[in-house]
C-alpha cells in the first residue's frame, strides 16, 4: 500500500522505509510459525487412536479453526482424537475472493459432520436465523440470532413449543451458555478454561472448549448453530 501511495502521488521515500512495514509482518508470522512449530512438535501421541467418534454423543469438545470461506470449525476429543466438523456443505471457489459484506449476503447450508464425514445435521440460514435439521433431514428447531444484544446471543424455538436462550458469559466476549427454560444451564463454551491434563494434545491453552450435559439430544444442534452464528468469519 505504501509502494503503491508512493508511486501515485510521486512522494519520495527512501526505498528501506517502504519495505519495513513489510518486513514487520514477515517477521510477526515468521514468529507464531515457529511457535506452533514447536509446539506441535512437544505434542505426544495417544496410546490408542480411535476413529469412531460420534460427534453429537460426545459432552467435550476443543474447537480448532480451519480455512473456509466463512467458517469450518474442527472438533476434537479430549484424548485428542478428531470428532467432527462443521463447514458449509458446498461452496464455490470464486467466494475466496469476494469481501465480506458481500458474501455475507450469501444465505449459507452448513453440515455437521462426524470424524468418517457423514452428514449429522444441517443449519440452513435464513435472514437473522437458522433452521435446524437432523440427518433425517426434519427440521426440529430454529436459532433466531441476536447480534445487537450485548447479553443474548441468540435464542431456540424446538419442537413442542420449548425455548432456550444462550447468553453470553459476563466479561467475555464470545464465551456463552445454553439455558433452558427454568434457567438451568446445559451447555458452555469457554475459553481459557481448559483442564491442565489436556495439554498433552492441545497446546494452545486457549482453546475454545464445548461442554454438553450428558442428558442433551435435541438442543445440541442449538449450541452448533450458536457456534455457527458466532465464529462466522472469524479466524479462517
Amino acid at each position: 500500500m505504501i509502494l503503491a501511495a508512493s508511486l501515485l502521488f510521486s512522494w519520495n521515500i527512501p526505498l528501506f522505509l517502504v519495505a519495513v512495514p513489510f518486513l514487520f509482518l514477515v517477521f510477526l508470522h515468521y514468529n507464531r510459525f515457529i511457535l506452533y512449530k514447536n509446539k506441535s512438535e512437544e505434542s505426544t501421541e495417544a496410546f490408542h487412536r480411535y476413529n469412531d467418534k460420534q460427534i453429537l454423543k460426545q459432552n467435550n469438545l476443543l474447537i480448532v479453526f480451519a480455512p473456509a470461506p466463512a467458517v469450518r470449525l474442527l472438533f476434537f476429543t479430549p484424548d485428542g482424537m478428531l470428532a467432527g466438523e462443521l463447514r458449509e456443505i458446498t461452496t464455490k471457489s470464486y467466494r475466496w475472493f469476494i469481501p465480506y459484506f458481500l458474501d455475507k449476503k450469501i444465505m449459507k447450508e452448513i453440515g455437521i459432520y462426524d470424524s468418517n464425514g457423514n452428514l449429522q445435521g444441517r443449519l440452513k440460514q435464513e435472514r437473522y436465523s437458522f433452521k435446524m435439521l437432523n440427518e433425517h433431514n426434519d427440521i426440529i428447531g430454529i436459532f433466531l440470532e441476536k447480534k445487537k444484544d450485548k447479553e443474548t446471543i441468540g435464542s431456540v424455538v424446538l419442537g413442542g413449543g420449548r425455548k432456550l436462550k444462550i447468553v453470553k458469559t459476563p466479561g467475555s466476549i464470545r464465551d456463552f451458555k445454553l439455558l433452558r427454560e427454568d434457567g438451568i444451564s446445559t451447555a458452555t463454551l469457554r475459553k481459557g478454561w481448559m483442564p491442565l491434563e489436556w495439554t498433552r494434545f492441545f497446546k494452545e491453552a486457549n482453546t475454545p472448549v464445548v461442554t454438553f450435559d450428558y442428558s442433551m439430544e435435541e438442543e445440541r444442534l442449538a449450541v452448533f448453530a450458536a457456534l455457527a452464528s458466532l465464529y462466522m468469519y472469524y479466524d479462517h
